[in-house]
This record gives structure tokens, sequence and C-alpha cells, in this order.
């Protein structure tokens, strides 16, 4: 092996190891723009869910609706808060792994989970909510119509919110595939 090979290996090592080193750098930093994202929507959850829990019982009447109904919104909000609390920590520390392909790949599968139970919880969340606020209507034909409109726009919501989490997926994967290129 000559010296002129030897020194073009060397730099194309050391290109490599420094991609490697920006990338572990990224994700442990949560710079890359789709954890970022993650972790924005994640904030915002949290602390309006927090304020939401503080402020209900008095500002939306909690205390003249039935106790079921207080318990499955409080449960229901208690879910989506600590769900999103753990996926928070799950977001902040990504490399979990020897190498940060398999970080990734580990970090992948967590997210398919985490963005399921996304979309349940927040299903879920919608329907206590619902009941909380129809607990102590009386339903006329109007209202019920009004009903039903309500209960239309949840498969909605849940198909925008699976699109999202589609696309951070697959800009998950698409980074992946860059790194086993």
């Amino acid at each position: 092996m000559d010296i002129n090979q030897l020194k073009s290996t060397w730099k194309g090592m050391d290109e490599k190891v420094s991609i490697t080193t920006d990338l572990k750098q990224l994700l442990r930093e949560n710079k890359h723009p789709v954890l970022k994202g993650i972790r924005l929507q994640m904030t915002i959850e949290i602390l309006a869910w927090t304020i939401f829990l503080v402020l209900y019982y008095d500002g939306l009447d909690g205390h003249q609706k039935p106790l079921y109904a207080n318990l499955l919104l409080v449960g229901a909000a208690l879910f989506v808060l600590g769900h999103s609390l753990a996926g928070y920590f799950s977001a902040k520390n990504l490399v979990r792994a020897a190498d940060l392909k398999q970080s990734l790949v580990r970090y992948l599968g967590v997210l398919k989970k985490y963005a399921f139970l996304s979309i349940a919880s927040r299903v879920c969340v919608a329907i206590c909510l619902l009941l909380f606020f129809i607990t102590t209507i009386q339903f006329t034909t109007t209202k019920y119509i009004l009903l039903a409109g309500i209960v239309s726009i949840f498969p909605i919501q849940a198909y925008l919110l699976s699109r999202i989490w589609k696309k951070r997926i697959e800009k998950i994967k698409l980074t992946l595939q860059g790194l086993s290129d």
C-alpha cells in the first residue's frame, strides 16, 4: 500500500467519523427538525393539559357534573400528560445503542408505538371530554344533530394526527436510510 492510498483512506475515514459524530451531536442535542417538532408539540400539550386540569373544575362547572364524568376526564387528561412526558423524555435521550444506526432503528420502533398511543389517547380524551360536557344536557333533535356533527369530527382528527405521525416516521426512516448508504 502506497502512502497516497493510505492518506486517501484516512481522509475518507475522517469524513465518516466526523459525519457520525455530527449526527450523534444532532440527536443528543435534539437539533434534528423532526425531533424539535415532536418536542415542541409535547411541551405545548403538557402546558395546555396542566392548565386545563387546574382550571376545569371551577371554569367548566366540574362540581356540577357526575363523579364518573370528572374521573373519566381527569384520568384521560392525566393519561395524555403522562404519555406526553414519557415521549418528551424518550425524545430527549435517543442514543441508546452501540452505534448511531442501531439507536435510530431502536428509536424508530419506539416512535411507531408512541405514535399509535398518541392517536389512541387523543381519541380517548376527546370521548371523555364529550361525555363530561353532555352529562347534564337535556337533548333535543337539534342537540342530537350537533352531537353527531361533533362526533363526526373525531375520525377526521385521528386521520390528520396519523398523517402527521406518518410523515415524522418517514423522515426518520429517510435519515436512517441515508445513514445506511
